[in-house]
């Protein structure tokens, strides 16, 4: 039997009910929201990873940098110091200097002696502590993330840091001023030693080569073996000889008699007694360069306790008898003398009237104390005076450097005015004198002024210049009586 398939019209409409039914029950809507729930905790569930893994790495970051050793890649002196703590890169770095200072021992040699110079007597400064701050700073300046940078690039380029060391210079200086003292000789010319007044002759010292330590060389070179780390060099000090200016063959020909003078004296015994003792406190005097010789201060005050006799001295124009009468002649003789050696005259002064043992002009008179005689010693040598009385002849010279290429000194002087004086006799009261009685005062004498001149003459005697020294003035003085006939005035006849 055939199946009818036609649905009757009432049960079509009621399934078609159904279905609108059903598909109420579920609407579009729901699955939308539902599939935006599920993204926003698919979204959720990924910011909560990216923030965990965030989290994990900031930590893992602060964790790092937080570390209180020092990082790796971090070196000091080619040492890698990562995982050490500052303590232990200190104790580390302590060690190495106080190797280096073992090490450290020089040698100063010059012949056979020898100087050890080590750190005790030069001391090191370290700067490791100011490398080891800087190198501890590594990964620990900046942002979090500078820090974690710096730590990145030094564990894979690495960072790496020296020590260095600093000498005691002045420590250093005073050691070669040490060794330079020790080494150094002093120059010495040759000079006189002694000069004996019997033999009258020279006696000198040889010259002796200096030498002279470069010390600025010598300093130089010891901080360069350091520097080097050259601790085991021997240095030799390195310097320079200073030859003599003078050699002792030079002063022998150089040295010897420069000049002589002689006078004549009389036959009075007490004046050449006189002239002998002033002679003889002259003699063996010696004068030094830049100091000055005085005639009284050689002879003192003459008096009799000394040996000296009264006999004829000029007192204010007048001839009369003086304690020590004639040293005139000695100091005149001595002027002379000096004269011809080149020495430079400090005080001289001239006689009254002229003396006859000298020419005229060429008179030094002294008087204790206000008249002296005083030379000076202006050469580069001691000058010596050799001086006595012999046979009515009284001498001195003078010894030391002789004068150059042979050349001698006189005396000339010349008379340029003659003082006549005037005839008449002149009266001078004189209350010392007993009363009535009457004795000669000054002679009659003819006074002049003279010019008197140094002459230089080269060795064959021939003048090769001539210097003014002065002009003396001998005054002129008319013969005078003495008198005192009690009368308190005076006239003249």
């Amino acid at each position: 039997m055939a199946l009818d398939r036609r649905r009757s019209p009432g049960r079509s409409r009621r399934g078609r009910a159904d279905a609108k039914e059903e598909r109420s029950l579920f609407p579009v809507w729901t699955l939308i929201v539902v599939l935006g729930c599920a993204a926003v905790w698919i979204a959720g569930a990924k910011i909560y990873q990216e923030q965990m893994a965030a989290y994990e790495s900031y930590a893992a970051i602060r964790q790092t940098v937080s570390s209180d050793t020092f990082f790796p890649g971090v070196t000091i002196d080619g040492t890698e110091l990562g995982g050490m703590t500052l303590g232990e890169a200190q104790a580390l770095i302590t060690d190495r200097q106080e190797q280096t200072s073992q090490a450290f021992s020089l040698v100063v040699a010059s012949g056979e002696r020898r100087w050890r110079i080590t750190s005790q007597e030069v001391p090191v400064t370290f700067d490791a502590q100011t490398v080891l701050a800087r190198a501890y700073a590594v990964g620990r300046t900046g942002t979090l993330e500078e820090r974690y940078a710096q730590i990145q690039d030094a564990a894979q380029n690495g960072v790496h840091f020296s020590t260095g060391f600093t000498y005691d210079r002045a420590a250093i200086d005073s050691l070669v001023d040490i060794i330079g003292d020790s080494l150094d000789v002093e120059m010495q010319d040759a000079a006189i030693d002694a000069f004996d007044m019997n033999s009258k002759t020279f006696s000198f010292t040889d010259a002796q080569t200096g030498y002279r330590v470069d010390r600025a060389q010598l300093a130089a070179d010891i901080l360069a073996a350091l520097d080097e780390g050259a601790y085991d060099r021997v240095i030799v000090p390195r310097g320079e000889t200073i030859e003599p200016s003078v050699v002792r063959a030079q002063l022998e020909g150089l040295f010897g008699r420069i000049s002589s003078f002689s006078t004549k004296t009389s036959k009075d015994p007490d004046r050449n007694t006189n002239i002998a003792l002033s002679a003889s406190a002259l003699n063996g005097r010696v004068v030094l360069p830049g100091e000055t010789l005085s005639f009284n201060e050689c002879t003192g005050q003459r008096t009799g306790a000394k040996g000296y006799r009264e006999a004829g001295a000029i007192a204010g124009g007048v001839l009369v008898d003086d304690t020590g009468g004639g040293v005139c002649q000695t100091s005149s003789t001595l002027f002379n003398a000096v004269v011809r050696a080149d020495l430079t005259i400090v005080k001289r002064s001239a006689h009254s009237w002229p003396s006859s043992y000298v020419n005229k002009g060429e008179d030094a008179t002294v008087n204790w104390p206000s008249l002296d005689f005083v030379f000076k010693n202006d050469g580069q040598f001691p000058v010596f005076v050799v001086a006595w009385f012999e046979n009515q002849t009284v001498t001195v010279e003078i010894y030391g450097q002789l004068l150059e290429n042979g050349m001698t000194i006189d005396l000339e002087s010349t008379v340029t005015k003659t003082i006549k004086p005037s005839d008449e006799i002149l009266y001078t009261l004189d209350p010392s004198l007993p009363v009535g009685t009457r004795q000669y005062g000054r002679e009659k004498r003819t006074g002049y002024e003279v010019d008197t001149y140094k002459v230089y003459k080269d060795s064959a005697g021939k003048e090769i210049e001539r210097t003014k020294l002065w002009t003396t003035t001998y005054r002129a003085s008319q013969k005078e009586i003495l008198y005192n006939d009690g009368s308190a005035s005076a006239s003249g006849e």
